[in-house]
Formats: C-alpha cells, structure tokens, sequence
C-alpha cells in the first residue's frame, strides 16, 4: 500500500492528498467527488460484506453508504476526518440494516427482490468470495471460513480489524467506527480475537478427513451450517477429546495471516446500483428508513441500468457471473454528476441537474472498462516424474469471470533471471562486459521500462528478481518492478537466495512466504494454476532436507515453488511443484524445466569459464524452445558479475537496440511459440 492511497495507508503524502481532495468535493468538484467514490467503493464493500451474513443485501447497503458519502461530505467539518467518519457511516449502516432485518416481516420486500436476485450467485457468500477471489488456501483459508462462525457483533469487529491488520485502517479508526472509546476497542478486540480462534479450531475439526468419530456422533443432527451452539458443541468437544486436543497446535496468529492480503474486488454491478439510487431509486417512500432501500429492489431506469449490466456478457441467470457493460460502469460518473446538483453546481455553471448529469461522463474522462473474463489454468501436457499432486482440499476455487484477483500465465512459462544490484554492484571492476545503458540505475523508473521491454522482444512473459529477504535492496526495489511490470503486462517473482548459503527452517521460510504476500497476491505476480510461483536458489550440500523444509512451511501458504536440482531429488519424498537448474550453458530437466545461458566469465576470471558463441547460443535456445517443459529459463538477463548477462552490450551490440543474444531470443521463441 503506498503513500498515495488514500483507501489504504494514511501517510503524511496520503493524508495531504486526502484533505485536498475532500475540500474539493466540499467546493462541488465533480472530479473529486468521482475519485473519492473510485478510491473508497472497494475499502467499503469489504467492510460491509464481512460484517454481514446477507450477500444479497451487500451491494445495497455499500450503495446506500456511499450515496450518503456523496449527499453528507459537505457537512464534514474536519476533513482529516474523512475515512473515519465514512467508515463510521458503513457501521452505523450495517448496524441499522441488522434492526431492520430483524423487525421486517418475513416477506417484506419479496417483490422488489425480483432483479437484484438475479444479480447474485445463490450459493455463494462473501467468505466464499474472498478465499476464490484472492486465492486462499491452508490456514488462510480456514481463518476466513471460521468468520461464519461468529455471532454478529463479532463479525462486524472483524469486518474492521481485518481492514487494520491488513493496513487499511488505524486503530484510532476502528474505534471510531465502533462508537468506543480506544482502551474499550482495545479490549473487544482482544476478545473477538479469541472467538476467532475457536472458530478455527471448529473449522479444523468439522473438515478434518478423517473426522474424529467421536465428534461425527456429537454433530448428528447438525445441517452443516454454522450456528452458535454448534460452535459451543464442537468447541467443548476439541477441549475434551484427546484426539482433536492438538488441532489447533500449529495455528499461525490471525493478524499474520491477514496481513497485506488484498482487497476483494467490487462487482461491476455496484455502479448500476449507485446509478439507480442517486436517480431516486434509493430514496424510498417519503419518511421511509433509508436502511429499508435493501429490501426495495430497483425499478424503472435502475432495472433497465441491471437488464443492461446483465445483457453486455450474455451471461444467465444464477450461478452464472454477471458482467457490467460500460454504460453501467459510466454511471458512477453519473451519480456524482446528478447529486452535484445538490451541492447547486447546477447554479454556479448555469445548467440543470440533468444537464450536468447527461454529460457528466465526458466531463470526468470516464469511459468504457473492460471486464476481465476468467483465466485459464493450464496445465502442462508433459508428466512430471516424482512429483506429487498437490492435495485437493488445497487448490483454490475457480474465480467467477469478473472477480479473477490473479492473471495465471499458461504453460510453458519463458522466463529469465533478474538481478537488481546496479548501479551499485559495477563498481570496482564489476563485470568483464560493458552495458549498452552503461552503468545504469534500477531505481530510475525508464531503466526498468526499458529492461522489461528487453525481456518482452526476447519473447519472455515474466522476470525471476533476486531477492535476500525483507527490507534489503531487492525488497525495496521489487515494488517498481511490480509497477512497472504492470503497466506493461509482464510477470515478476522472485530468486529465494538464502537456501544457498544457509539452511532456514521451516518457520523462517513460512514468514518470508507470509511477507511476500504483500507482493504475491498481485495480478503483477507470476502465478500458474491459480498459485503464485516462487524460485529458490541452492547450495551443492542440498538434498531431500530442502525439499522437506520447503515443503512444511508452504503447507499453509499455497505457493507453486520451483527448487533448484540437486543430486537424486527426484528420490525424495517431499516433491515440490517444480525444479529448475541454474548453471552456465544448457540442461534439461525432463517434466520440469529447460535452461539456456550465453556463458560465463567470472569479474575476477582473467578468462572465461564457458565463452560466448552466438550461433551455439542460438542452438541451445532451440533446444530449450521446443523441449516443451514447463519452464524455460534464460540464465540470466543481467547478471553482469558472472558474464551471464543476455542484457545489451559494447561486446554484442545489434541494430535492435536489444543485443545480439536478445536478438536471438526473439527470432527463436517467435519460431517456436509457445
């Protein structure tokens, strides 16, 4: 989360931005307005959506918080205030919507239900959602399954704190948020915390195969749906039983499972919605509550705003997504446009309400937004000798087509080695070879543009950084490579380096998995079959000790990890997802992966160890190009201390401007697609 994120954290730059941008929706900016709605929608839909049980009634509360946002912002008198006081505005509703549920007939607003339900998957909630849309598994997973079991008061807690571990709120805004002075908030805290807890442990007992037969007796009777004296029952029976005692044993903390884990994704459906309720479809009888606009449904134009979301993807009814066309989506635009008539921007530039609402869209640059349509697993047509398949309870569910949070890249990935030491590392005689760039700086935004599209013309879909753990130099510059690569459609993960120099346990490697999470989870990563990939390093002393270690601590973390070969791996009991080998010239590792490398000439070498040749290079390139493993490496593009760079130089230059290996790479790869 960056500075400039006024949803996430609010540092000093964050909370500047903020201010600025709420004093101009106080003056009646309509650019203003429109960004804050942009910039909060996804923070509230997932506040409200773990608050409540009710997934067919989510987008209408969110709708019904955010039209308040836009109607009410002008009477805030402190804007530093502002994320307090909405997310406050989000509680109170959620709290008011619970009174309404609880005092509404049992029939009450059948009618109106008639399109919003046909907007929702009828058997999916919002703790489906979130583990599918971000990929969870493991302990992850069983934390945000044990949020059922919780009664309402916690779950609307958590629905809060889950956004604070995750860095979104502050305490301060919690308890603002929960009407409770800090120590008090505090306090709640700790003992929602505590409940979660024994969710989990409930949660681990019920799917544990096989369950405990004592326990499978004590659930007769039980509908498989979570309720508080089955909690009780089950809780009580994990205390007593000496064989379910040790379940929760191993469980990692909450706050470090949540952590940094992403937002879900707001459905593109919400815009029609906010379209429909700022047109007066919200607004209810006169005198009405406004909670009640949950249970009205929308009519005339918001219906036909819903008809049309629902038609631009052809998608059915029912468990089918449904997929907002781009005139739903401009509506957000809309929506400010007309309750801006309120604030008399309609006086100060001399149009009606439905002028400035009609071009509204032009006016803030909307304009149409492509739906993401699902991405395709692919798996490789190759068998992989020794390797395991990976448990089924583990693999994530297929994401909805409008809800996918991670791009996975089809099989066989092409990839190289990447190195962010420099300008640093070409100091003092760092390399045998001369960069085209010179000694160039990979803090500088246009030198890693200019690198990726280097990778992008050898015909590479993503880059394996080096990386030696949180808060070093390739840490803190892996995040330009993220945005970068994002803005250019390229993939990144990671070079684990330590396994070559040390042996970390099983609980070192789990917290350097748990901190990548905060780069892992992005589209931006490199993820194959809904998993994001992670490469790691070895040393010549390595053996099934690695694999084990790897193995035990990415048991809660879902990774599709790629080890470096060592002698006789393929005997060994723990099989990751991948192995990969790391060396100067070409090798195969059959079902696995296949690499090629232009040579290597070590700085401090008075010769070459492998020499260059191109027209060898290009053999060995298609070699690996039509060996169809699943991985095919290039080693490296910028290793420039070893002379193992494929990067351009003095030595290789071309009339591309890429290099003659580069060169290579794309008239080979082009030859052979993948």
């Amino acid at each position: 989360m960056t500075e400039n994120s006024p949803s996430g954290y609010d540092g000093p730059a964050a909370s500047r931005a903020q201010v600025a941008l709420v004093r101009a929706a106080q003056d009646g900016d309509q650019r203003a307005l429109d960004t804050m709605v942009a910039d909060y929608l996804p923070l509230i839909y997932n506040i409200v959506g773990r608050a409540l049980d009710a997934p067919a009634d989510t987008d209408d509360v969110v709708q019904e918080i955010m039209l308040q946002m836009i109607r009410d912002v002008r009477t805030l008198r402190d804007p530093e205030a502002f994320r307090s006081w909405l997310v406050a505005i989000a509680m109170r509703q959620v709290r008011r919507h619970w009174r309404t549920r609880r005092g509404a007939p049992a029939t009450a607003g059948l009618e109106g239900l008639e399109e919003t339900a046909l907007l929702a998957d009828p058997g999916a909630d919002f703790v489906d959602l979130t583990i599918t849309v971000l990929s969870l598994s493991g302990q992850r997973q069983e934390t945000a399954e044990a949020t059922r079991w919780l009664d309402t008061d916690d779950r609307q807690l958590l629905s809060l704190w889950w956004m604070e571990v995750a860095g979104r709120l502050t305490r301060a805004e919690l308890a603002t948020a929960m009407e409770l002075p800090m120590p008090h908030a505090a306090v709640r805290v700790q003992r929602m915390k505590a409940r979660l807890e024994i969710a989990r442990a409930v949660v681990r007992a019920v799917g544990a195969v096989p369950r405990c037969p004592d326990l499978d007796a004590d659930l007769r009777g039980w509908d498989g749906r979570p309720a508080g004296l089955w909690r009780k029952r089950i809780a009580k029976h994990v205390r007593t039983c000496p064989a379910c005692e040790g379940l929760p044993l191993d469980m990692v903390p909450a706050e470090r499972l949540l952590a940094d884990l992403a937002l879900v994704a707001v459905p593109p459906v919400l815009p029609a919605l906010m379209a429909w309720g700022a047109a007066g479809g919200g607004a209810g009888p006169a005198g009405s509550d406004p909670s009640t606009v949950a249970f009205q449904g929308p009519s005339g134009a918001g219906r036909a705003a819903i008809r049309a979301a629902r038609r631009s993807g052809g998608v059915p009814a029912g468990k089918a997504a449904v997929l907002a066309s781009a005139a739903a989506l401009a509506l957000v635009a809309t929506t400010v446009a007309y309750v801006l008539g309120v604030f008399g921007q309609d006086e100060r530039d001399g149009r009606t309400p439905s002028a400035a609402a009609a071009s509204a869209p032009a006016a803030a640059g909307a304009r149409p937004t492509a739906t993401p349509s699902a991405a395709k697993t692919t798996a490789s047509s190759t068998a992989r000798p020794g390797a395991k398949a990976s448990p089924k309870s583990a693999a994530p569910k297929a994401a909805p087509a409008h809800t996918a949070a991670v791009t996975n890249t089809k099989l066989p990935v092409r990839a190289a080695f990447y190195y962010p030491w420099y300008p640093e590392n070409f100091a003092g005689g760092g390399s045998q070879y001369t960069p085209s760039a010179g000694k160039y700086d990979v803090d500088r935004a246009a030198t890693v543009e200019r690198q990726i599209k280097d990778m992008q013309y050898g015909g590479l879909q993503a880059g394996i950084s080096s990386w030696w753990g949180e808060g070093k130099r390739e840490d803190e510059r892996l995040p330009l490579l993220m945005s970068k690569g994002a803005e250019l459609g390229f993939s990144w993960t990671v070079y684990y380096e330590h396994e070559a120099y040390t042996d970390p346990s099983a609980t070192e490697i789990r917290k350097s998995l748990e901190y990548l999470r905060k780069y892992s989870g992005k589209k931006t990563w490199l993820h194959v079959d809904g998993k994001p990939v992670i490469f790691v390093y070895g040393g010549g002393d390595d053996g099934c000790d690695m694999a084990d270690r790897w193995t035990r601590a990415n048991r809660t973390e879902g990774y599709y990890v790629v080890l470096k070969v060592f002698g006789g791996y393929q005997d060994c009991a723990s099989q990751p997802e991948g192995w990969h080998q790391y060396a100067s010239g070409v090798d195969v590792q059959k079902g696995y992966s296949a690499i090629v490398s232009p040579g290597f000439w070590k700085n401090t070498d008075k010769k070459p160890t492998v020499a260059r040749d191109l027209d060898r290079f290009r053999a060995e390139a298609t070699t690996v190009a039509t060996s169809g493993e699943p991985f095919q490496l290039v080693v490296t593009y910028n290793e420039w201390g070893e002379g193992t760079a494929v990067e351009s130089s003095t030595d290789w230059p071309s009339s591309s401007g890429h290099g003659a290996y580069l060169d290579i790479l794309h008239e080979v790869f082009a030859r052979h697609p993948r």
